[in-house]
C-alpha cells in the first residue's frame, strides 16, 4: 500500500507551492472536489491569490501533470556507462512507481498530455540524457515512448483501480486453474495457470507482467 500523501511545507505563494498543495488536495479529496475556491480554502488564500500565479482551472491541472512527471523521472541518478535501454527501462520503473502513489490523479495523467513550457523543457532534457546513454532520436522515437506511456499509465490503472460493480471485477485464478487441469486437449491453458506468477496473487501478477511487458518493448528496440 503507498504511503499517505504528505502536504508540502508551506512556503510564499508561488506557481511550485500552488501546484503541490494542488496535487495533495486531489491525493486526499480525488479530482472531482478540487477547484480554485476549495484549494484556497485548504491553503488559507484567497482565490485571486492564486489565479494571479495559475490562471485557471486547466492550467492547475496541465500543471499537475507536468508536476507528477517531473517527480517520476531522474535521469541524473542514472550511471553514465548504463545503456540506453536499461536507462529507460530504470526511468520507466520509477514513474510506474509514482503514478501507483497518486490513484486519484491517474485518470488526469491517462487523458492530459503534457501542456506547458515547463514540461516540453524536461522532456528536451530527457531526450538529451539518453542521446547521451546511446539513445538514436529521430522522428520514430515519440512512437517508443507514447507505446511506454500508454504501458505504463494502463498498467498503473489496472493496478490502483477498484474493479467496477464491486469485488466481483477480480480474475477468478482458481477457477482458471480448476478448468486447465480437467479440461483435456488444453495443455497450453495449464501451463500458463500452473506457473509461479499466477500464484503470487493477482497485484503481484500484474506488478510482473508490467516489468515483463517493459522489458520486451524496449529490448525490441532497434538502436
Amino acid at each position: 500500500m503507498a504511503d499517505p500523501p504528505k502536504a508540502p511545507v508551506k512556503t510564499t505563494l508561488n506557481r511550485d507551492y500552488i501546484l503541490r498543495s494542488a496535487l495533495y488536495f486531489v491525493d486526499e479529496h480525488g479530482l472531482e472536489a478540487l477547484n480554485i475556491r476549495a484549494l484556497g480554502k485548504q491553503m488559507g488564500v484567497s482565490g485571486p491569490a492564486i489565479y494571479r500565479h495559475v490562471p485557471s482551472k486547466a492550467a492547475l491541472l496541465d500543471g499537475i501533470v507536468e508536476l507528477i512527471w517531473q517527480s517520476a523521472t531522474d535521469l541524473d541518478s542514472i550511471p553514465q556507462d548504463m545503456g540506453w535501454r536499461q536507462a529507460l527501462e530504470d526511468v520507466m520503473l520509477q514513474v510506474h512507481r509514482t503514478l501507483l502513489s497518486h490513484p486519484r490523479a491517474l485518470p488526469l495523467m491517462a487523458t492530459h498530455p503534457i501542456n506547458t513550457d515547463q514540461s516540453f523543457h524536461m522532456v528536451s532534457t530527457w531526450l538529451n540524457q539518453l542521446t547521451a546513454h546511446g539513445l538514436k532520436v529521430d522522428s520514430d522515437t515519440i512512437h517508443l515512448l507514447n507505446s511506454l506511456a500508454g504501458l505504463t499509465l494502463g498498467s498503473a490503472i489496472a493496478q490502483a483501480s477498484p474493479p467496477v460493480g464491486g469485488a466481483g471485477g477480480q480474475t477468478n485464478t482458481d477457477l482458471a486453474k480448476r478448468l486447465a487441469e480437467d479440461t483435456q486437449g488444453f495443455d497450453d491453458l495449464k501451463t500458463l495457470f500452473n506457473s509461479n506468477s499466477a500464484d503470487e496473487g493477482i497485484g503481484a501478477l500484474m506488478e510482473t507482467s508490467y516489468r515483463k511487458g517493459l522489458h520486451a518493448l524496449i529490448a525490441g528496440w532497434p538502436s
